[in-house]
C-alpha cells in the first residue's frame, strides 16, 4: 500500500501541474494576459459562490502560492469582489465580478469540451467521479490519521 500511495500523491502532483498548464493554453487562446494560471484556478474554485478567503485556502490547491496575494491581484484586475462581513469585522467575502464570472464560464465550457474528448477513451473501464470520490476518502483518511496523531 505504501508504494500506492505514494504514486496517487505523485499522480495528483502531476496531474495538478499539468491542469495548470491546460488553463495557462486557455488563458492563452482566449487572449487573456492579466490573470494567471493559479488566479484563474482560484476563479473555477469560487465559480459562482461567495465565499471567504478561508474557504477558498482549504477547499484549494495552490502549489508554491499566496493565495492572500494572488486574490488580492484578482480583485485589482476586476475579476473578483470583496465585500466585508456584517458580522464580523475580520471576515470578508468574495464573489466573482461580471469579468470573473465570464472567464470562469469560458474556462468551464473549454475544460469540459477537452473533457468530453477523453470520456470516451475511458468509457465502461472507469469514472471521473468515482475517481473524484475515490480521492475525497483517501484525503479523508489522511485528516483522520493526522487528527489522531495530535498529541
Amino acid at each position: 500500500m505504501g508504494n500506492s500511495c505514494v504514486e496517487i500523491s505523485v499522480y495528483g502532483e502531476k496531474n495538478y501541474r499539468l491542469f495548470l498548464d491546460i488553463i495557462k493554453q486557455e488563458l492563452d487562446i482566449i487572449g487573456v494576459g492579466d490573470i494567471n494560471p493559479i488566479q484563474a484556478f482560484i476563479l473555477m474554485n469560487i465559480n459562482e459562490n461567495v465565499v471567504t478567503i478561508g474557504e477558498v485556502i482549504s477547499r484549494g490547491y495552490y502549489i508554491g502560492s499566496n493565495a492572500s496575494y494572488n486574490i488580492k491581484k484578482m480583485i485589482s484586475n476586476g475579476y473578483v469582489q470583496q465585500t466585508p462581513s456584517d458580522f464580523d469585522k475580520r471576515a470578508a467575502y468574495l464573489k466573482l465580478t461580471d469579468k470573473g464570472l465570464s472567464l470562469y464560464e469560458k474556462l468551464d465550457a473549454d475544460i469540459k469540451k477537452l473533457l468530453d474528448s477523453f470520456t470516451p477513451q475511458i468509457k465502461g473501464k472507469f469514472d471521473l467521479e468515482q475517481c473524484v470520490a475515490f480521492l475525497k476518502k483517501v484525503e479523508y483518511f489522511w485528516k483522520d490519521v493526522l487528527s489522531r496523531r495530535v498529541r
